[in-house]
C-alpha cells in the first residue's frame, strides 16, 4: 500500500524555487536602487566640488614654494681655459648661411616660450582713447612657478598704465595678472598669474626661462633679442655683443650693461639670449641709449639674480640710497681713506635720513669691513628691509678724517 505524502513536503521544492526567485528579484531591485543613488550622489558631489572648489582652495591651499635662483660658480683661479680643438677650415657658402640662420631661429623659437607680453590699460571712460593710446605693452620673462602662481619679470608699469594688467602668452591667450612686488630703483617688478586660471593648451606652449651668466659674455658673441625691442608687438632679432664694459652706477650698486649692435626703439623691451638658449640680459627703457639710433642694451642678468629672487618671494629689495665708487690705490695715495667714496645720497633715503653725506667714505656695513662697492652691495643684500644695521664712515674734518657711526634702518624703494 502506497504511503500517503504530506502536502507541504510534496510542494516544498516549489516554495524554495519561488523563494529563490523572490530573493533574486529583491537583490536586483536593491542593486538598481544603489546604482541610481550612487549616480545621483556623484552628480551632486560633482556640482558641489565645482561650486566650492575655489573657496576651499582659498581656505586650505598650501603656502607658495620659495623661489631660489642658483648662485653662479666662480671661475677657479689658475685654471686655464680649454682651447678648442683645431679643425679643418670650412668653406662657407649661401647654404652655410641658411643653415646658420635656421639654427639661430630654432634657438630663438625655443627660448621664446618663456617670453610673454605684459599689457596695462589706463583707467579711462573714453574707449577711443583707450584703443588708440592708453595701452602700454612691455616684454616679460617667465621666472618661476611657485605652486600657486606663475611669476613673470617685467618693467614696472606706471600707476596710470596699470589700471588692468594682463599677460599674453605665446599662444595668444591673455590672463589677468597682478604686481606681486616691485623695485623702484631698477624699474622692474614681478607679476603673478594664478596657476589655476591657465588653460592646459597654454601650459603646453610655455617654459620657465633658463638664466645664464652675463659675466661669461664677451664682445663679439652672437646674441638673440626677444620680446618687443622695436616698440610694438613681439619680435626676434639677431646680432652681436658690441660691448660688455659699460656700467651704470645706481643707488647701492653698479650694474653691468650688455650693449649690442641691434637697432631698438626708445620704448623697446625684451631679453638677450645666448646660443645656449639662456637669458643673459634684460632690456628695459632705462637701459636704452637716448641718442639716435638707439641700440638694444640690457642689464646683465648676473647682477639681477638676487633682486629677482627677493621680488619673486614677495620681499623688498634692500635700499639705503647711496651712490658710490671704489677708492683705488692711487686715490689712497692722495690721502683719501680706503673704502667706498659716497658720490651722492638719494633724497628721502634711509642714508640721508641718518646724516650720510657726499664725500663720506664707507668702511663698514653691518659689522663687515668693505673696501669696494661690490662688497658693500653684497653685504647690503644680505640684510632685510626694516632691519637696523650700523654703518661706519670716515668723514673729513678740519684736522683730517674722523670716524663717524650711524644706526640706519634698511629701507626699500617701491
Amino acid at each position: 500500500m502506497e504511503e500517503h505524502k504530506d502536502p507541504e513536503e510534496e510542494y516544498s521544492f516549489l516554495k524554495e524555487t519561488i523563494k529563490d526567485e523572490a530573493l533574486k528579484t529583491k537583490l536586483k531591485r536593491d542593486v538598481l536602487r544603489m546604482s541610481w543613488l550612487g549616480l545621483i550622489f556623484g552628480v551632486i558631489a560633482s556640482f558641489s566640488f565645482s561650486a566650492f572648489h575655489p573657496l576651499m582652495d582659498k581656505l586650505f591651499k598650501s603656502d607658495p614654494q620659495e623661489v631660489t635662483i642658483p648662485e653662479e660658480k666662480e671661475a677657479e683661479d689658475g685654471k686655464e681655459e680649454e682651447k678648442p680643438e683645431e679643425t679643418e677650415q670650412q668653406i662657407l657658402d649661401a647654404q652655410s648661411y641658411r643653415q646658420m640662420q635656421k639654427s639661430l631661429t630654432e634657438i630663438a623659437v625655443q627660448a621664446k616660450k618663456s617670453v610673454v607680453e605684459i599689457t596695462g590699460a589706463k583707467n579711462t571712460e573714453d574707449w577711443t582713447a583707450a584703443a588708440e593710446e592708453a595701452e602700454h605693452s612691455a616684454a616679460g620673462l617667465i621666472i618661476a612657478d611657485n605652486g600657486q602662481q606663475l611669476l613673470i619679470l617685467g618693467e614696472k608699469l606706471s600707476a596710470e598704465e596699470a589700471g588692468e594688467v594682463q599677460v599674453i602668452f605665446g599662444d595668444g591667450q591673455a590672463y589677468p595678472a597682478r604686481l606681486k612686488k616691485q623695485d623702484g630703483n631698477l624699474g622692474l617688478g614681478i607679476y603673478a598669474v594664478e596657476r589655476s586660471a591657465i588653460a592646459d593648451a597654454t601650459w603646453a606652449q610655455i617654459e620657465t626661462a633658463k638664466l645664464g651668466s652675463s659675466k661669461s659674455v664677451t664682445e663679439g658673441d652672437p646674441v638673440i633679442v626677444l620680446g618687443n625691442p622695436f616698440g610694438s608687438g613681439t619680435a626676434m632679432g639677431f646680432g652681436t655683443i658690441a660691448s660688455t664694459q659699460k656700467y651704470q652706477r645706481m643707488a647701492d650698486g653698479n650694474y653691468q650693461f650688455l650693449c649690442t649692435d641691434i637697432a631698438a626703439a626708445e620704448n623697446g623691451s625684451g631679453v638677450l639670449v645666448n646660443l645656449a638658449g639662456e637669458v643673459v640680459g634684460i632690456v628695459a627703457k632705462s637701459t636704452l641709449e637716448e641718442e639716435e639710433p638707439a641700440l638694444v642694451t640690457g642689464y646683465g642678468i648676473t647682477e639681477l639674480k638676487k633682486v629677482i629672487e627677493l621680488l619673486s618671494n614677495g620681499q623688498s629689495v634692500p635700499y639705503l640710497g647711496i651712490s658710490g665708487v671704489d677708492v683705488t690705490a692711487q686715490v689712497v695715495e692722495q690721502g683719501i681713506p680706503e673704502g667706498v667714496y659716497v658720490k651722492e645720497v638719494a633724497a628721502d633715503s634711509p642714508a640721508m635720513g641718518v646724516g650720510v653725506q657726499t664725500g663720506d667714505v664707507i668702511t663698514s656695513i653691518g659689522g663687515k669691513k668693505v673696501i669696494t662697492l661690490a662688497a658693500y652691495h653684497q653685504e647690503l643684500f644680505e640684510k632685510r628691509s626694516g632691519e637696523k644695521i650700523k654703518l661706519k664712515v670716515k668723514r673729513q674734518g678740519s684736522g683730517g678724517y674722523v670716524d663717524v657711526e650711524f644706526d640706519v634702518t634698511v629701507g626699500s624703494k617701491e
